[in-house]
This record gives structure tokens, sequence and C-alpha cells, in this order.
């Protein structure tokens, strides 16, 4: 081994601190040189540093002659001498030292050279730069000696703080550097040296292009990919690090340095704790075996690890162990055993850590960090008044070197000793809070290393997070309570800390909890997911997983996830946090007193109770389960309290309470405890005294805003006075003036439904709420969409998009925002704006979104864009549209497949939506199979989409697929047994069935069971005409009035009653009733359709028989009638035309044209009608609206083609009344022609689905008539009658025909009821009155 590289081995050892391979290196040198004095004193050295001080003074006595390192073993004596603390010898030390300080001045470089390195690696740093500089004097271009100073200038010793660095030193390192690279660019130590500098002036490219050099140049030299990885490190490239530690372990297995940085990079980056465990447990092993005399180093490397470990047993039980260890190869140093301490409370081991802290104040008085340890095991063992006096003599003695009182840690432990205090939580925890970010911005500009983990210390961030979430106990806020500032703090800290260490599972499990108690569900399930995807085996989180569902109401995805939790640890059944989640669930299931017999069983469980917790607790070795935190401890109370209410056992109840109120006296749970007591007076029907619980909660609370919460609903709900609830809101934005009061009062105002109030009232800053809100969060894009949606509601459309389009400029990267503002332009059908925003959506910037949320977003707004096109009329744009955002969509599901389920199910709930509107697009051009398929790709993409599951259906019913429909109905009702449309579907498919009594019980039933359900009444209603039943209806009728709340309102009910008078033949009330339904958009359309049937129909016979009299269509109807149609016409273009009802407002539209009887009229009506049939072939109501403008047209073989073709088309119960009228006309047209048995089976046929069909009797009745059949004729017309006594046509056949069958007294009757609502009817008292009369005259 030559001495070059000699010198770089030993140079790069004792920087990184490895003593021992010192040691071994020295050893490898000598076996070759035997009388290396430079190698013989490196090893004495190295005895020296693992302070086997006699060794190693053995080993030096013989070199105090060398001239080469004589100097430098002289002070290593003086070193050991400070070593040993052998005070006898302090005249000799001083005597040498003299020596060394005559003999260094005309010493040669060389012997400079070997002192100069001595004092460097021993901390001497001044007088090592001192002996560097004379060696430059005596040698300018001494290349190891320009080497040398550039390293001491940038580097102190393995101990000593490696960025106190002053910039001038760093500017001469680099010169020196430079010079020594000048006179030997392959200089390893010089490039090594140059690389460190590059990196401490922030050009860590240059600097890694030297290590690069040194990896090419010396190959051997494995310490170099070490080098890189840490340099690669600094630079954040963790991928590229792991990948050289990789390489490095491939080529040395036990390489420390390696692991070291393997097992931070997965404890830190990855989340890999049992990973991370291994690689602790292989780095312990080398350092036993190449470092086994070396505590400094064991501490060194032990630090990072407990740090990173959050609560993990495993990896703090190894560090633990190896700081312990250190302990005992260095008794009497202090550090080792402060470094103990902490680890032992990192473990939660108190009374542990303040024996070793006591230890190092034993060991060294004054140790501040040791103070600082057992100030806190103080305060974490309710020793309040003992921390309290530490902390006062720590505040008189600060002048002394404690430092300022800003600083972090004494700040921290003033904060938590006020929070145990439970004097001003609030100061509080802005005092720990202010402590962390300290110390977090003292690492602003520190580049990664374990080191920086050290110092940044995440345990710490973590303990003031868990002691934060803890006092909100476990209790998400409510929708009108506001957001805790706690929660604020701890959603800040933990995402500067993930910043650092996304890998930490803890860290993202704790923000998982915070969004939970934010009230932020779906952002909590993702987090929970993301933990359990790197640490399936992490128990918190599937507790806490089990909470979210409790609290979402998904009792069995609850229930699941704590069966997870208990196959996992059996143990955990022993935990009250197990005891009150497994309550939870039984209470949901309605097993009231199973949960309350469980919560008595956790009240006994160790450490619910103040008293057991005070006993003492089984060591960790038999102890099953960890000890409950004081949430915990509080949820049995009050989960118990509200058990027992629950089962009305108030008094019990009540005694809970009370207990509770003495075991957390004093704390911040306190508050809750009150809260909890305010419900159970509730619970007695005491709103007065809740009330007055809630007040005498403190406002420095951090429970206070619940209070307030609480307080409001009961203004409400309770006391029914809605101005005090909205006080309540504008009391607390008087108070804060923040953005979240403000927000508060204005969702206040919108739950009163206020909304002009939440936007313009006044507000103490002169202001209206939710815009005082978006002032101080103008980026907020949720708050503005809210303003936006309650403008929409007030309809101020052109207001609410200002918001929206002020929102999008101040949040240009919010694609929620985006896509809001792009849905309101499309329901104001805007569409060139509302095209603008969407492809600003998908052309935007990339970043600032995650890949999944941009995709998915971009999938919604192809849906959008796609809408436009359907808006301008381009269907075809429409269809690529949506087929663009399914296939994005399918991209967006197979990538989150594995994710969570409530992630995953949302976005196959959107790609379903998807399907559903390209099904519904193919319906509407009769692309019945792609239809199909399409509702079928909805189905199986979302199991839950029953609007596409009953669409589906609907297609196979209206296709004749009825076992398919069937099917379908089937496995809908299975899954949503109350679900009004698929039974009504199912009552569709028995009629088309012609089971009209098993689908009138059915209908029944549902009416019976739902009374305000008015589509099922409808339906009933008209299933009642066609059994001939139609007078039953008014019973139904009458039950529903009765539920309806206000039944002079309710548009659903008088569309019913106008139906029924309808069927009744009761036209003038009937068209009353329609009227008034007409105003309300649901039954709008349905409605006025009534009446333009009630209208024009009537007026289409007058003119078809006017065409069988040979009269022209050109003939002008009667002024009446003219008054009838100008009324059909008025209607329906009034009517609000939707995509489902536009074919039938086309139909009557032609048939109000037809109706005016002018020529042109009926050639343009049936013109329009041509061109839908040729869209629709197999329209029954476009084909019998063709077929009677034909009979207009005297057309007669036309008309009958239309018809016929009708009667080919499988009859569907939804078109029923199209096909009767259809096969009428048909028989009309038999009749004319002298078929009588064809028109008689049409009108039996018709009689068949419609037994109140009075003009199918009429037409049977005219058949016999003609055939002089009367007494079988005024049968016919007798059922006739039954179903139209309105009608005095058919009153006059009837009346005749019984006339002609000698009925006298019957024809008389009949008479005289059509005279008394008709008295002018012709003929009819002449003919027929008079006759029958005479006729009974003997």
């Amino acid at each position: 081994m030559d001495a070059q590289k000699l010198t770089l081995l030993i140079n790069y050892h004792l920087r990184e601190g490895f003593v021992s391979k010192l040691q071994d290196i020295c050893g490898q040198a000598l076996t070759t040189r035997t009388n290396d004095h430079v190698a013989l004193f490196l090893r004495a050295v190295g005895l020296l540093l693992e302070s086997r001080t006699a060794e190693a003074l053995r080993e030096l006595q013989p070199l105090l002659q060398s001239p080469q390192v004589g100097l430098a073993a002289k002070a290593a004596l003086i070193y050991a001498s400070g070593v040993a603390e052998d005070h006898d010898k302090d005249v000799a030390v001083m005597n040498m030292a003299t020596e060394l300080d005559e003999q260094s001045i005309a010493a040669p470089p060389s012997a400079l050279l070997q002192l100069a390195t001595f004092l460097w690696h021993t901390g001497s740093q001044e007088r090592a730069r001192a002996c560097a500089e004379r060696i430059l004097q005596h040698a300018p271009s001494d290349v190891a000696g320009l080497t040398l100073l550039g390293w001491i200038l940038t580097q102190p010793h393995f101990e000593a703080d490696t960025h106190a660095v002053e910039p001038e030193d760093l500017v001469q390192a680099i010169s020196f550097f430079e010079q020594a690279l000048s006179l030997q660019p392959r200089h390893t130590e010089a490039l090594l040296g140059m690389s460190h500098c590059l990196q401490l002036r922030g050009k860590p490219d240059a600097a890694l292009e030297q290590i690069h050099a040194v990896i090419a140049q010396q190959p051997w030299f494995l310490s170099a990919l070490a080098e890189k990885a840490k340099l690669l490190v600094a630079m954040h490239e963790w991928e590229q690090a792991s990948e050289v530690v990789s390489q490095l372990l491939q080529q040395e297995p036990d390489n420390m340095q390696a692991l070291h940085l393997s097992g931070v990079h997965l404890l830190a980056r990855e989340g890999s704790n049992a990973a991370a465990a291994g690689k602790l447990k292989a780095l312990v092993q080398a350092l036993e075996r190449q470092e086994p005399r070396n505590p400094a180093l064991w501490l060194r490397f032990a630090q990072p690890y407990a740090r990173l470990a959050g609560q993990n047993s495993a990896i703090l039980g190894l560090s633990s162990a190896l700081v312990l260890k250190a302990c005992k190869a260095a008794p009497s140093s202090p550090k080792f055993a402060v470094e103990a301490g902490y680890q032992a409370l990192l473990q939660g081991d108190v009374q542990g850590a303040l024996a070793q802290y006591s230890r190092a104040s034993h060991l060294h008085e004054l140790d501040i960090e040791a103070m600082y340890g057992s100030i806190e095991c103080d305060i974490l063992s309710s020793k309040v008044k003992d921390a309290a006096s530490q902390l006062e003599f720590l505040k008189e003695v600060g002048s002394a070197g404690v430092g300022s009182l800003q600083a972090p840690d004494l700040l921290y432990l003033q904060g938590l000793l006020a929070w145990k205090q439970g004097k001003d939580l609030s100061q509080a925890a802005s005092m720990l809070d202010q402590a962390l970010q300290i110390r977090i911005e003292g690492l602003l500009d520190a580049a990664p290393s374990p080191s920086f983990y050290t110092q940044l210390n995440p345990s710490r961030i973590l303990s003031v997070v868990r002691l934060f979430l803890g006092a909100l106990g476990g209790f998400p806020k409510t929708a009108d309570e506001p957001v805790s500032p706690l929660l604020s703090r701890c959603e800040r800290l933990l995402e500067v800390l993930l910043k650092h260490c996304p890998g930490m599972a803890e860290a993202h499990l704790l923000l998982a909890e915070s969004h939970h108690l934010a009230g932020n569900s779906p952002v909590a399930l993702r987090k929970v997911a993301h933990v359990l995807r790197c640490a399936p085996d992490l128990l918190p989180a599937h507790l806490l997983l089990t909470r979210i569902y409790l609290h979402q109401g998904k009792v069995p995805a609850a229930q699941e996830a704590l069966e997870q939790a208990v196959g996992m640890s059996f143990a955990i059944r022993e935990s009250p946090a197990y005891a009150t989640i497994r309550a939870q669930l039984l209470l949901a299931e309605g097993r009231n007193e199973d949960a309350e017999r469980l919560l008595q069983a956790a009240m006994g469980m160790p450490g619910v109770k103040r008293q057991q917790a005070s006993q003492p607790r089984p060591t960790s070795a038999v102890r099953r389960v960890a000890d409950p935190n004081l949430s915990e401890r509080l949820a049995v109370f009050l989960l118990l309290a509200q058990t027992l209410s629950k089962a009305a056992k108030i008094p019990e109840a009540t005694k809970v309470i009370e207990d509770a109120g003495r075991e957390f006296l004093g704390g911040p749970e306190q508050a809750l405890v009150a809260i909890a007591k305010a419900d159970l007076s509730l619970a007695r029907g005491e709103a007065d005294a809740a009330l007055a619980i809630l007040k005498g909660i403190d406002r420095q609370s951090p429970h206070f805003l619940r209070a307030l919460s609480l307080t409001a609903d009961i203004q409400l709900n309770h006391k029914r006075d809605p101005a005090a609830y909205v006080q309540c809101y504008s009391q607390l934005a008087e108070q804060h003036r923040d953005y979240e009061s403000y927000r508060l009062l204005g969702s206040a105002l919108l739950r009163i439904h206020e909304p002009e109030k939440a936007i313009k009232a006044s507000c103490p800053c002169r202001s209206c709420a939710l815009e005082a809100a978006l002032e101080q969060q103008p980026k907020d894009g949720d708050l503005a969409a809210q303003i936006g949606d309650a403008l929409v509601s007030i309809h101020q459309y052109r207001h609410a998009l200002d918001y929206y389009y002020k929102a999008v400029r101040n949040s240009p990267a919010s694609l929620p925002l985006q896509l809001h503002l792009a849905n309101l332009l499309l329901r104001l059908r805007s569409w060139d704006s509302a095209e603008k925003v969407v492809r600003s959506i998908l052309n935007g910037p990339e970043e600032g979104t995650g890949s999944i949320e941009r995709q998915a977003a971009h999938a919604k707004a192809l849906v959008m864009l796609a809408k436009v096109h359907k808006g301008r009329g381009s269907l075809k744009d429409y269809e690529e549209g949506l087929q663009q955002a399914m296939a994005l969509q399918s991209q967006v599901v197979e990538a989150v497949r594995g994710d969570h389920p409530d992630l995953v199910a949302a976005h196959k709930q959107a790609a379903a939506e998807m399907q559903a509107e390209l099904a519904g697009l193919y319906a509407s051009q009769h692309k019945l199979d792609l239809a199909a398929e399409a509702y079928e790709g909805a189905v199986k993409a979302d199991a839950g989409h029953h609007a596409a599951a009953l669409a589906l259906a609907k297609l196979h019913l209206d296709r004749g697929e009825e076992e398919a429909g069937r099917g379908v109905c089937t496995r809908l009702l299975a899954a949503q047994p109350d679900n009004v449309q698929a039974q009504l579907l199912m009552v569709q498919l028995l009629t088309t069935q012609e089971q009209y009594n098993d689908a009138l019980s059915q209908l029944q039933q549902l009416v019976q069971q739902q009374p305000s359900d008015y589509a099922a009444l409808a339906q009933l209603l008209t299933l009642l005409r066609r059994v001939g039943r139609s007078q039953e209806g008014q019973g139904f009728l009458q039950t529903a009035q009765e539920h309806a709340s206000r039944a002079a309102g309710v548009a659903g009910l008088h569309f019913c009653q106008g139906l029924h008078e309808r069927h009744c033949s009761n036209d003038r009330a009937a068209l009353k009733a329609f009227n008034l339904a007409r105003k309300d958009s649901q039954w709008e359309a349905q409605s006025i359709f009534q009446m333009v049937e009630m209208y024009l129909y009537p007026e289409m016979e007058v003119l078809w028989a006017q065409a069988e009299q040979g009269k022209g269509p050109d003939q002008q109807p009667l002024q009446a009638n003219m008054e009838a149609v100008a009324a059909a016409q008025k209607l329906l273009s009034d009517t609000h035309v939707t995509e489902k009802y536009a074919l039938q407002h086309q139909v009557l539209s032609c048939y109000a044209h037809m109706a005016s009887g002018r020529e042109e009229d009926v050639e343009a009506a049936l013109k329009q009608l041509l061109e839908l049939a040729g869209q629709q072939r197999d329209s029954v109501p476009v084909l019998l609206a063709l077929a009677s403008g034909f009979m207009l047209k005297k057309q007669t073989p036309k008309a009958r083609n239309q018809l016929k073709h009708i009667q080919k088309i499988r009859y569907v119960a939804n078109e029923a009344d199209q096909y009767e009228r259809a096969w009428l006309l048909l028989a009309d047209i038999y009749i004319q022609s002298g078929k009588f048995d064809l028109a008689q089976d049409l009108c039996r046929k018709s009689i068949k689905h419609n037994a109140s069909s009075g003009k199918a009797w009429e037409r049977l009745g005219s058949i016999l008539e003609r055939e002089q059949a009367y007494k079988d004729a005024a049968e016919h017309y007798e059922n006739a009658w039954k179903h139209d006594q309105q009608s005095p046509a058919i009153g006059y056949k009837l009346a005749f025909n019984y006339m002609k069958a000698a009925r006298y007294v019957d024809a008389i009757n009949i008479c005289h009821k059509v005279l008394k609502a008709h008295p002018g009817y012709p003929k009819m008292k002449r003919d027929i009155l008079e006759k029958a009369r005479s006729s009974l005259r003997p």
C-alpha cells in the first residue's frame, strides 16, 4: 500500500469516525512495511480514539524520536493525558506542550503534515490550521499541505458541527484544492475536498462530477460510491442514491454507510418499517464486527432511526439497545445517557428515561439536555410543580450559557407545561407549534442526510400532533361546526414533515385522522388506503378505517375493517379502543343491550379509570395491549352514557357523565364531558338546561366551537328560533373576523333558506358573510362555488358567473372550480363560453394536480364538451365526445384499481354515468342494440347505478324482451326493495302480459305504502280505468290528499285528480286540475299534453266526420272548435320541452295544425310526420297521427296501411291509448267498407286492453244496430254509456235501441238524462221520447 493510498484511506475513515477500520488499514500497511512510522502512529491514534489509552501510550513512546511523526506522537501523548485525566502528570504535560510548540517552529513539512493531521482529527482545528499554513510557507506547492489545509477549513473533526463553515474559509479552501489539482489533477483527496466545497456552495451537479472522477480513477475505493450516494441524497435524488447503495452493498454487503443510508431511506422515503428494521439489525451486526469499541459512531447511527421510527417497537428496540451499549462503553459521558433517556421516552418508559437523565446530570450537573429531559419527564408524570420550578431555574441561569428563552427545546417545554396545566390551551398550542416551527425553519437550507433527520426530529413533531388530536376527543366535527385551530396546526405540521419524510406511515395516518376529525372523510379514506398499501399490518390504520366507515354510516365496511384488525392481533379485543368501536357497530345493528354490556366491561379494563391508571402496570413483556390514551378512555364514558340514554336509562347515564366529570377534571376533555351532559339534558327535553351548560364552556377550550355549534343547533331545532341560531354565528364572526367564522355565518343563513342574506347581508366588517370569507382566502374554489350555487338558487345567473370567473382567475389550477363554471354555462346554454372553459381545462398546464385527478377532470370536461356539441345539434360530435370521455375514464378506473374501495367506486360511478349518457343517445336514435350494450356496460361498471338498470329494464320491455326486463327488475329490487321505479316497471311488465289483476294488486300495495307517490298513483288510476273500475280511484285520491302536507299546492296530486276526472268524463274538472298541475316543472309536460289531447281529439273526430260526409278539409270548423284548437296551440307553445317529451310534443303539434282544418296546415303536418316516420318507423304515435292526416285528406287506403302497420307492432302498455285509438280508427274504416267482422275484432281487442273504452263499446253497438240486432246493440250501448255518460250522442243511440227493442221505459229514462244535461239536443224529444211515450199508451 503506497503512502498516498494510505493517506487517502486514513483521512477518509478518520473523517467518518471509523477508528477501528483505521487500525485495520494501518495493520494491513504494516504487513508489508513493518517499520512504517506513519502507520504505527496512526494505529496508536486509533487506539487512543477508542479510549484504549494504555495501549496507545505504549505504542506512542517509541515514536517520539521519529523525525516524521515525533511531533505528532508528542501531541498524541498530550491528548492522551487529557483523556486519562491523571492530574499528577500536569507538570510533565505542560513541559511537553512547551517543547512541542518550540520544535514545531523549525519542523520540516513532513513532520508538520502529520502533526496538523492529528490535531485536525482530534478537534484542535485552529492549531491544525496554523501547522498547515506553516507547511505552505516552507513549500507553497506541497499538494498534501494544500489538500490538508482545504479540508481543515471546510470540515471540522467528525464529532463537530459540519455546517459551521465561514464563507471566507470556503473560498480559501476552494482555492487550495484548485492549486492542488492544478499540480496533481488525479489527487483523490483533493477531488473529494473539491466535491465537498462545491456541495457547500450549493453546486451539487459540479460536486457530483468530482465524485465521478474519483470513481473513474480509483475503482477500488468503494467509499467513493458511499460519497456519491450521500451527495445524491443531498440533491433529493433518492432513487438514484438507492441504486448506488444497492451497487455498493453488492460489492461490500456489510458496508456500514450503505446499510445506514439504506435504512434511513426505507424509513423516510419508502415507509417500509420491516425492511428498515432488517437494515438496522444488519448495521448493528456490522458495527459489532467492524467498530466494536466506537460508542460515538453507534450513537450517530442510532439517532436518525429512533427519530424516524414513530412508535415502531422493533426499530426503537434495536436503536435503544445500541445506545445503551454505548452508555456501557462510555459510562462517564453524559451525552450517551441523555440519548438513552430520550429513546426511553420514545418507547413510553418515562421512569426509565428519568433515570438516564438523572445519571447524565450526575455526570455533568449543568448538562442542559439532561435538564430538558428531566423536566419533560416530570411534566409527563404530572409533576407539574417540580417541572415549573426547574424551568424557572433555567430562566435564572439563562445568561450562563443556557441560551435564549426562545430556543426551541425550552419553548417546547414551556408549551408542554402550559398544556399540562390546562390554563390556556390556545397559548400552549401556540408555544408548542412555535417551538417546532423554529426547529423546522432552522433546517430550511439544510440538505437531506441522516443527521438532518436527527436534527428535524420527526418523533417530536408526531408527539405534538398526537397531543393536539387527542385533545379533540376523537369525534369528527359536524357540518355546522368550525374546523378546530388545532386541526389546522396538525395539518400544517404534518404536511411539512411529510415533505421531508414522505414514507412515514404514522405521519400519513395522523394526517388521515386529522382529515377525519375535520369531517373530510373522502380525503381521510384515501390517506388510510395509502398507509395500508405501504404498511398493511399497521393496526391503528385498520382501526381508523373502521371509525371513518362508522362515521359515514357504512356498517358492513366498518365490520369488515374491524375483523381485519382483530385478525392481525387478537389482543386488541382487550383494548378500550376496540370496545368503543365494536359497541358503535352493535348500536348501528340495533343491539343496544349487547353494546351496553360491552361498554360496562370496558369500564373495568386497565387504565380506563384514574384509580386503575395509578395502579402498578405489568411489564411490557406481560402486557398484551398498550395503555389507553385520554381520548380512548373518554370515549368509553361518553359512549356508555349515550347508550344508556338511548335505552331511556337516564339516571344511569347521568351517573356515568358525573363519573367522567371527576375523571377528566381540569383537562381539555372536561369540555367534551360538559357537551355530553348537555346532550343528556336534551334527551330529557330540557333545552334551557343544555344551553346553560354549554354557556359555561370556556372560550379558550379547543371544544368551544363544538359547543357553539350545538348551541346554534338547539336554538334552531329545539327552540325554533332561527334568529338566535344565526346570532350564534354572527357573534363568532364579530369576535374572530376570520375566514372560517364568515364561512359558517354564510352557511347558517343558507341553511335557513336565506341565500340573499348569506351573500348580501351586512356583516361586522360591513361586507357579506361569504364574500368576506372569500376575501380572506380568494383561492378557495369551494367557497366561490358555494357562493355561485347560492346565487343560482336565487336566479342571479350572471352574478354567479362573475363569481366563478373571478374565482378561476384567483385559482387557475383549480379544475373542480373550472368544471363548476362550465356546468353553469351549459345550464345557461352559453355554448361558446362553455366550450372555451372546457378547452382551457383540456389544454391547461400539467403541473399542480396529480395525474389521476387530472385525468378524471379531463374525462368530465370531455363529457361537457360533448354536451356543447349536443346543444348545437351535432349529435355525431356528441357521440364521439362521450366515447373519448369513456375511454379516458376507463384508464382512470384501471389506474386506481387496488386503491381504496370508495375511490374506486367513485370513478366507476363516473364511468357508469358516461355509459348511461351514451346509451340515452343511442336510445333516442333508436339504435336499440347499442343502447342496450351501453346500459349493460353502465350497470357492469357500477352495480349501484340504478338509473341505468331501470333504463335497461325499460328498454328490454320496449323491445319485447320481457324475460330479460323481468330479470333486470328482479335484480334491482333485490338490491333495493323500495325502488318505486323498478316496481312500476314490474307493473308495466304485468300489464303488457295482460296480467291486469296481478299488476293492479301490486300497484295498490305500493300506493297504500306510499300514498304520496303520485307517479305510482297515476299509474294505478290508469290501470283501474283499463279494468273498468275507474270509480274506485276516488278512494285512493282521498287517501293521498289526507297524507299530503299541503294538498292545495301538490302538483302531482292535482295531476292525478285531473286524470281521474278525465277517466270519469268530467272534462271541465279535469282541465281545472291539469291547469293547476302544469305550474310545477315536474308535471308540466304531462299535464299540458293531457289538456291538449282533451282539446284536440274531439275536434279531429269532427273533421273525420266531415271528411266522411264528403266535405273538404279546407272547410272551417265551428267557432267553438277554433277556440279549442287555439287553446291547444297556446299550451304547446308555452311548454318547456325536454328530450323525454320531445316526440310527444312534435306529434301533438302536428295534430294541432291538422285540427285547424286548413289545407296548408294539414300538408305541413303530414310533411313533418312523414319525416318523423322515416326516423322512427315503428313509432305508434307518429303512425297514428299520419293515418289521421291521411283520413283528413280522404286518402283512406294510405291511412289503412299505416293503421295495419300499427297492428303488427308489439303492444306496449305505455302507449296503450295510442294503440286503442289506432285500432278504433281502423275499425271505423272497416265499418265504412262493410267489414263488420274485422271491425268487431278490433273493438273487442280494444275492450280487452281497456274495459272502459266507451268508443269501442259504441262501435260494437253501431255494427249490431246496422244488422238490426237492437237488443244486442242496446247492451253494447249500455256499456258505452256507463263509461261516458257525458256524451249525448251515445245517450241518443242507447235510447233509440231501447225503443227499437221495446224497452220504452228505459228509453224514456235515458232521454230525460240527456235532455237534462243537453236541453237542446236535436231529435231526442221528437224521435225517441214522444214515440216511446206513445208506445206505452194502450
